[in-house]
């Protein structure tokens, strides 16, 4: 496909129909982050109907940015797209090398970062097998990964966002949610988050944990230190919201059986 033609589709998707559009934030986010890899991957998804149209900024990284759009069909998404060169090489490179899912590591950091994307892909795949409430996966290709967009009209928030208003029941029932995932996926699903935390928790009818791409299977070398991260981020923070959570120590040991 033609470089003018693909950048007429994505400036079709970003709904730029004037020159002056183009000052606007969601085109200055994508300018930055479309580089020719990225927009043949979403005119090659624009094609297949499932992206129509991406409509703004859900959140922006260092290492992805997610954005707001719909389908062929009019059905709201997520799209998270990743950025082809990164300055978490390092940590990309150590969580993946570690996986025993994962086989062959390319050099070239694009390549790289197709892996990771498919990883988180078949990672949230997996939690929803075991009965946890992830945004569900369409489809990935490349450096992007469509799903399900959590919210209404707005995108849902996340705990961290919203945690002034909650009453302190609010926060107990939220840590035996918090504590209920990281045991059915510890325990049934042989697997690990690895960052839940209250930013990685979105509140839509009932909690969503999102951003899987770090998780990983027990197998995994780096599992047990995950689980330690898990346990103490949601432990702390709830704590300090007067829950009455479980002493860490005692939990870990009831997880891995020692």
């Amino acid at each position: 496909m033609r470089e003018d033609a693909i950048e007429r589709e994505i400036e079709g998707m970003l709904g730029l129909r004037e020159r002056r559009e183009k000052d606007s934030d969601l085109y200055k986010i994508a300018n930055e982050v479309f580089d020719r890899t990225t927009k043949e991957t979403l005119a090659y998804l624009h094609r297949r109907g499932k992206i129509e149209a991406l409509h703004g900024v859900i959140s922006t990284g260092k290492e992805a940015n997610v954005f707001a759009g719909v389908d062929a069909e009019g059905n709201r998404i997520a799209i998270k797209i990743y950025r082809t060169y990164t300055t978490e090489f390092r940590r990309i490179w150590e969580y993946l090398a570690a996986d025993p899912r994962v086989g062959y590591l390319p050099k070239d950091m694009r390549k790289l970062v197709f892996v990771w994307t498919r990883r988180e892909f078949k990672n949230l795949r997996r939690a929803i097998k075991y009965a946890v409430r992830v945004p569900e996966p369409v489809i990935f290709r490349n450096n992007v990964l469509v799903m399900e967009f959590i919210g209404d009209e707005l995108p849902a928030p996340r705990i961290k966002d919203v945690e002034r208003s909650l009453e302190p029941s609010d926060f107990e029932e939220l840590y035996d949610f918090t504590m209920g995932v990281i045991e059915r996926l510890w325990k049934r699903g042989d697997m690990v988050h690895g960052d839940l935390s209250e930013y990685n928790i979105l509140l839509h009818e009932r909690p969503v944990v999102i951003d899987w791409s770090q998780a990983t299977v027990r197998r995994n070398r780096m599992s047990v230190e995950l689980l330690k991260r898990d346990l103490r981020n949601v432990i702390n923070y709830f704590g300090r919201k007067g829950v009455d959570v479980d002493d860490f120590d005692d939990k870990f040991r009831e997880l891995v059986g020692v």
